[in-house]
């Protein structure tokens, strides 16, 4: 659960929920680049689940006492887990968030926790962001069950799909497209999609590396 509350009527920003299926609730977010980076966390095959606002840590920034709140707290299917804060990168240049944000660093090391900035150089990288947006407006429906993952299986097998424009013929395009926004059916976020865009059918969507 949050340590404060996100969303709020009084606030002039942007703020809103995101429809988490790995979480099984809506998650809040409190900037646009913070609701793409869970878009990126909601269709990342190595991320297990996530939670926003996760925990209020107390650190020395220089001689000052100071709370910190990490913006997201990401588990992994490997068992790890990250904290992160996202921060558009031109806040950076600012000394006093550098001057606090190396406190962090230095916070989350002496607890031996994994701790990492995200900007919008990597949230925003197109094709990617654009990708995000079309995969989450097919992310809908039911997941699929033993039952159904058999009976697509032994459709595989027959037909053997390599790319986008295979899976439309062999289960129409709505079909094909809800099990690829829902990651069963794996993309290269890397690359812009289209009907020749080469498909996985197994260990869902690929992108770098980008939380190690």
């Amino acid at each position: 659960m949050p340590v404060r509350k996100v969303v709020t009527r009084r606030s002039n920003h942007f703020r809103g929920y995101h429809p988490s299926r790995k979480n099984g609730i809506p998650i809040a977010w409190e900037s646009q680049l913070e609701a793409s980076f869970l878009r990126l966390l909601e269709l990342s095959p190595g991320v297990l689940t996530y939670e926003v606002q996760p925990s209020l840590e107390v650190l020395p920034v220089g001689s000052v006492e100071t709370k910190y709140i990490p913006d997201v707290c990401v588990s992994f299917i490997d068992g790890t887990t990250g904290w992160f804060e996202v921060k558009p990168s031109m806040r950076l240049l600012n000394h006093k968030v550098t001057l606090k944000l190396q406190a962090v660093t230095d916070h989350f090391e002496r607890s031996e926790r994994v701790f990492h900035i995200a900007t919008e150089k990597l949230i925003l990288a197109t094709p990617m962001a654009d990708n995000l947006l079309t995969l989450m407006y097919h992310r809908r429906g039911e997941d699929v069950t033993e039952t159904y993952e058999e009976h697509l299986n032994l459709k595989f097998e027959r037909f053997s799909p390599e790319t986008i424009a295979d899976l439309i013929a062999i289960l129409g395009p709505q079909e094909a497209w809800r099990l690829l926004g829902l990651g069963y059916i794996g993309i290269d976020l890397r690359n812009p999609i289209s009907e020749s865009a080469l498909i996985f059918l197994s260990g869902g969507h690929r992108h770098e590396n980008f939380f190690s």
